[in-house]
This record gives structure tokens, sequence and C-alpha cells, in this order.
């Protein structure tokens, strides 16, 4: 039998019709979201937490208070309380700080920046709309935890850490965000538009870049 195929149990009293293939069909359309809304939840948190992670190391100056290889000691502090975990990386904890400086002095224009991703839409993008919804709105002028943009808990951590390395402008950061999530670029695909140099020959935020998107 094939994946996906209807079984059909071995009894009389079952009669499968129209009405009961379109309710299945419905019964796995809701599992499905579930699941991609407890992916992305589960996403936001990881996000969240680097985001933290990286102001902090930031905000309180600890490589002045503590010394210059206070990020190595956190994460052998980290990886030793908690072994089972991956991410905890000095590497990693560099790109968290990396992360947070890359976008600390631009948060109060993003909501704009994302607002002029024409033609995407987050809103009216079947693939996005219920996500959106779990998180909220990424055109508010709100931002969780004082400063964490949500918009950005629509992107695996992979990918942030990709654009603020490869990307020289807020502007071009947020092209690539937005375009990641809108059009569910793998890290591998990301890579390919910013080494193209995508934000440029499609013509930046507001013009023609699904037509000059190769199919994926």
């Amino acid at each position: 039998m094939k994946t996906g195929e209807n079984k059909v149990v071995k009894i009389h009293d079952v009669k499968i019709d129209e009405d009961y293939i379109k309710w299945l069909g419905e019964i796995k359309a809701r599992y499905r979201k579930s699941q991609i809304k407890a992916a992305i939840k589960v996403n936001a948190e990881q996000l969240l937490f680097n985001w933290q992670l990286g102001r902090d190391l930031v905000m309180r100056k600890a490589e002045e208070k503590w010394g210059s290889g206070i990020v190595e000691q956190v994460s052998l502090d980290l990886q030793a309380a908690f072994p089972e975990s991956k991410g905890f990386s000095a590497r990693n904890l560099w790109r968290m700080k990396q992360w947070y400086s890359f976008y600390a002095d631009s948060l109060a224009k993003l909501p704009q920046l994302v607002a002029e991703m024409k033609p995407i839409d987050f809103y009216t993008d079947d693939k996005l709309s219920q996500v959106v919804a779990e998180i909220g709105h990424p055109h508010s002028t709100g931002l969780e935890d004082n400063d964490f943009p949500t918009f950005f808990s629509l992107v695996p951590w992979g990918h942030h850490a990709e654009i603020i390395t490869k990307c020289k402008t807020i502007e071009e950061a947020v092209f690539y965000v937005v375009h990641s999530a809108a059009e569910g670029w793998s890290r591998n695909a990301l890579m390919n538009c910013i080494k193209a140099d995508y934000y440029h020959t499609s013509g930046g935020a507001i013009t023609n870049f699904r037509s000059k998107l190769p199919s994926p």
C-alpha cells in the first residue's frame, strides 16, 4: 500500500462516501496546520532566547566586565548545564551577539521595511497568514519583549546567521528574511539567492522579485 493511501477496516458497518472523504481531508489539514504552528512556536521561542542572549552580551558589555574570554566561558557553562541541547557553541554565541548588534540601531524602522516588501503580503499569502496570526502581525510597530521583531520568528536561526554575515545593509537583510519566509527557502536556496545578489538584480524590495526568481 502506498504512503498516504486510505485503509479500510475489515468490517461491514463502514461506508466510505464523499462526505467522509471531505471530512477526513479537513482533519488532515487541521493536523498539518497544528504541526506547522507548533514548529513556528518552538522556533519563535528559540529565536527569542538567542536574541535575548545576544542582547545581554552587548548591553552588559560582557567582555569589558568579565574579560575577553567571557563568551567562551558562557558557552562552556551552558553546555555543561544543558548537555542535551545544541546551539551553545562559542561560535553560535558570537553569532547571537552579532545578530542583535546588526539590527540594534534600526529596530524602529523594521516594520516599515517589511511593509515595503511588495508584492509579498503576509496577510494575503496563504502560506503565511495562519502562521502570522499565531505570533503577531509583522507590520505592527509593536515588538515582542520590547525589541524582538515578531516576523523574525518566521525564519530559522541558520537563515538569520547567514543573512547577517552576508548582507551589508538592514534593507538587504530584511529583504532576505521576508522572502525566505514567503517563498519557503531552504538554507541552501537562501545562500544561492544571496550569492546571486537577488536583492539588487530583482530590483530590491518593491519591484519584480517573483518574476525574476527561478522556480524552486
